[in-house]
């Protein structure tokens, strides 16, 4: 049930959704504002370098491995993690469709698959809840969609709630971009599961109100090769899966990141 002093609702059908409690810290969804896509950075500045040094030192007596070597290339340079989940119980992985983007609910369950096997295989979670106690969930419980998420994950015995939120999703063969033919964008929060009393200690990350955002795209090759929506749609999964759980662990840096 819902936290007390707080409002539920349930989403209905059609693509209008109803209006989301006011407090979205411990509610499960809230009303979003229009996604705005940022472009990749670009980095021209050090292929340049790397270009006129290779040319420059063609017969300086070192190997092209050699050189990138001492320039720093492939020396473990390594990403930290924007936030380290808790080792101390389980994760529940929570994948909410509040203004029903997707084409269907299974994309749902193929993201949080694909996520948990990406923080397991990491080490970035000790253990995460599986699917069948969420589903055992849904199927108990018929005001399920109205419970707060903090509620599910003390319910699925978790510790953290790993809550991502569809912000944008399209995955058509019919190709309307050229550079992001498919997309895909989630929302993503951290929420303690054992904090009972105050509602502003349950958000333990991000700072932003609305979250982190993670963006995906595919572009029109791999869509044309991809074919089906379907096809389209584990795509983007697998890809946000990826990113979303680089949150989360240290990881090498390509070496023009």
């Amino acid at each position: 049930m819902p936290v007390a002093g707080q409002h539920s609702f349930r989403t209905y059908s059609g693509r209008t959704p109803c209006r989301p409690p006011a407090d979205s810290e411990v509610g499960r969804y809230r009303r979003h504002e229009t996604l705005i896509r940022e472009p990749a950075q670009s980095r021209p500045r050090r292929s340049a370098i790397l270009v006129l040094a290779l040319a420059l030192c063609s017969g300086c007596g070192y190997s092209q491995g050699q050189l990138l070597y001492m320039m720093g290339f492939g020396q473990g340079r390594k990403a930290e993690a924007e936030f380290k989940l808790t080792r101390e119980g389980p994760v529940l992985i929570l994948v909410d469709d509040f203004e029903e983007q997707l084409d269907s609910p299974r994309t749902r369950t193929v993201l949080a698959d694909l996520l948990a096997r990406e923080l397991e295989a990491n080490q970035a979670v000790k253990e995460v809840v599986p699917r069948h106690r969420l589903e055992e969930l849904r199927r108990r419980h018929e005001d399920y969609e109205e419970i707060p998420g903090r509620r599910i994950g003390e319910m699925a015995g978790a510790h953290q709630v790993l809550w991502l939120s569809v912000r944008d999703f399209l995955a058509s063969p019919q190709i309307e971009e050229t550079s992001a033919a498919a997309r895909m964008a989630v929302s993503v929060k951290v929420l303690n599961v054992l904090e009972k009393k105050e509602k502003t200690k349950v958000r333990l990350w991000p700072l932003q109100r609305d979250g982190k955002m993670v963006s995906v795209d595919l572009d029109a090759n791999v869509v044309v090769q991809a074919r089906t929506p379907e096809a389209i749609s584990k795509l983007l999964a697998a890809k946000l899966a990826e990113n979303v759980a680089k949150l989360f662990y240290e990881y090498p840096l390509d070496d023009f990141e």
